[in-house]
């Protein structure tokens, strides 16, 4: 099987930039409506779809939130902004990030199989089609991979009922989005992890926590694993 095509599309990180400077300068409030699409995609200077995919970042984040024939609006992030520079300022190794990710992950992903309703299964499973489709694109768009990837994990997540852990894992997996991207081009990286979701995937549809656990810690230490390949990789 060949490796897929590298597409260089504008980055998604710089049309959320875009969007955040924007509140940042109009001095928006929590609670505040942002503009409407037209009007904003026009501020900003990119399309519409593309303004939409920056709204879906920060709205997996818990930065906005979409009320649908109403608008976009601005949720209060001041605990994420402050754990996000913390996490940036103390420099954590890649380890570290891992471990902190294994620790608030296994639990939540337990809890999702325990508490996790039928629409909620039903949204796990069409983020992890949303994410199996782009990967099975013949031009793999990593960019987008590592937007869909990060939303199946955080639905999954939001299934917990957990506030905090939804926040946190939010602001870590933002953190970590750089080796993510690295690691998913690693040959056969990208079709484990897809496997590896189909697993816990299942485990939260049979309700099984214990299996879940075991499966989101797998494919923590299977990325892990890849992120030191790819050091050895850039060392040779």
């Amino acid at each position: 099987m060949s490796s897929p095509t590298i597409n260089n599309p504008p980055r998604l990180h710089n049309q959320v930039h875009l969007l955040l400077e924007y509140i940042e300068n109009e001095g928006l409030n929590p609670g505040d409506r942002l503009a409407s699409e037209r009007e904003l995609a026009k501020k900003l200077g990119i399309s519409r779809p593309s303004l939409r995919e920056a709204i879906q970042v920060l709205q997996v984040q818990g930065r906005l939130v979409v009320k649908h024939g109403i608008g976009v609006f601005l949720l209060d992030d001041v605990a994420g902004e402050k754990l996000r520079d913390s996490l940036k300022a103390a420099q954590h190794n890649i380890e570290e990030l891992f471990q902190m990710r294994e620790i608030l992950e296994a639990p939540a992903v337990e809890w999702a199989a325990e508490r996790r309703t039928e629409s909620q299964l039903i949204a796990m499973k069409e983020a992890a089609e949303a994410l199996n489709s782009a990967v099975s694109e013949p031009s793999v768009d990593f960019d987008k991979v590592r937007r869909l990837d990060m939303q199946f994990h955080l639905t999954i997540v939001k299934s917990a009922q957990n506030r905090f852990l939804n926040q946190t894992l939010g602001t870590l997996q933002e953190v970590m989005y750089q080796s993510m991207d690295n690691t998913l081009k690693l040959p056969g990286r990208i079709q484990s992890s897809e496997l590896e979701h189909g697993l816990i995937l299942d485990a939260i549809e049979q309700q099984d926590p214990l299996t879940a656990r075991l499966m989101i810690i797998q494919h923590i230490h299977n990325a892990r694993d890849a992120w030191f390949k790819y050091l050895r990789k850039q060392d040779q």
